[in-house]
């Protein structure tokens, strides 16, 4: 074990590395507001509205400053910059819950409907990148994640579930000549960012349902993954990938895509990150595992998660804590300051007196 004190930068690029940590890092996607004012005791505002906008309208400064509040009062390791292409979809509002943007129906349902629409932006904004670098200069010693879609989630927005399963069928170029663009348009902006000074690459493409991927695996082997492959390859930071749902059936494809870490391994949707990290360990760090659910229920529950899912991912190295999704404001606040205080135990941050077997994975 690497005791040398590291920063919270640090910890997280070597845990993606798979090298040794002084201690186990803590990334979270987004806290929303409401419940991190009330474990941070004051105010707290990060717009987190970047679909289908694209690029933060906060500015860069303050943008680093509420999140690194945040990470103050918690122990987390990350601090967040989103660079979205913009979709095409149709009934957008606001989320009741305070969540990011809702995402209606997608708008490009047919070839007229992408020649007459489609459109993106400049990836080289002068607007947009001075932005970028007002936050990496107030980003201190946090990993700075840039968010990112590779190509496959911005088109299923923008396409919709059901225009995307009949041109899986009808019309495969449909889909693969939106998904190249906003490919391409990623592998233009992602240098940006790099040269900037962003850490990590973390691509949010949620392809999966409960019940597995949205679509056929040998469609995505055959039409998307190798373009996905060509620009991931490209970056020179790592890269990690978000989808929400059971991504059992194309964890060995997006593998072969050059991902470095996969997030967030909801166990409600049959994604058991355990068996995942003793099948794929060697190939893959891991992020997330920890059910969301459980902060919803009484704090031996919440122990009893953290204990055996912290204990097992840390076998091994590699692993990145987190829960399986976004922090909502409906967590009892009592509930995410025990997750909190008794997961920094656990991740050697503190000290922990408990089980010698939880001990030993540090």
């Amino acid at each position: 074990m690497n005791t040398q004190e590291m920063t919270p930068r640090e910890r997280v690029l070597a845990a993606l590395d798979r090298k040794p940590v002084d201690k186990i890092p803590w990334i979270e996607g987004i806290v929303q507001n409401g419940i991190a004012s009330k474990v941070c005791g004051e105010t707290i505002c990060v717009d987190w509205s970047v679909a289908p906008d694209g690029f933060p309208k906060t500015p860069g400064d303050i943008l680093a400053a509420e999140q690194i509040k945040v990470n103050r009062a918690l122990g987390k390791a990350n601090i967040q910059f989103s660079a979205f292409a913009p979709i095409f979809a149709g009934k957008m509002k606001p989320a009741e819950d305070g969540s990011p943007v809702i995402v209606g129906d997608g708008q490009i349902r047919t070839r007229k409907d992408f020649e007459r629409l489609f459109v993106l932006p400049d990836p080289s904004d002068r607007s947009f990148t001075e932005n970028a670098k007002l936050f990496i200069k107030n980003k201190g010693d946090y990993c700075a994640c840039a968010c990112v879609r590779l190509g496959i989630g911005a088109t299923l927005l923008s396409m919709g579930i059901e225009a995307f399963s009949y041109a899986c069928a009808d019309d495969p170029s449909l889909i693969t000549d939106i998904h190249g663009l906003y490919a391409d348009w990623t592998r233009a902006v992602v240098p940006v960012l790099e040269e900037i000074g962003f850490d990590v690459i973390w691509a949010f493409d949620d392809v999966a349902f409960n019940s597995g991927p949205v679509f056929d695996p040998e469609f995505y082997r055959a039409h998307i993954l190798p373009k996905e492959r060509e620009i991931s390859a490209s970056f020179t930071k790592p890269l990690i990938t978000h989808s929400d749902g059971n991504m059992n059936a194309v964890i060995g494809a997006f593998l072969e895509a050059g991902v470095n870490v996969m997030y967030p391994f909801e166990p409600n949707s049959g994604m058991d990150i355990v068996k995942s990290r003793r099948k794929y360990g060697k190939k893959l760090a891991f992020k997330g595992g920890l059910d969301k659910f459980a902060l919803r229920k009484s704090k031996e529950d919440i122990k009893r998660e953290l204990e055996y899912k912290i204990c097992a991912e840390t076998l091994g190295g590699g692993t990145i804590f987190a829960l399986d999704h976004r922090i909502p404001n409906g967590i009892p606040v009592e509930n995410y300051r025990y997750y909190a205080e008794f997961g920094r135990k656990l991740l050697g941050h503190e000290k922990y007196t408990g089980s010698p077997h939880v001990r030993m994975a540090f």
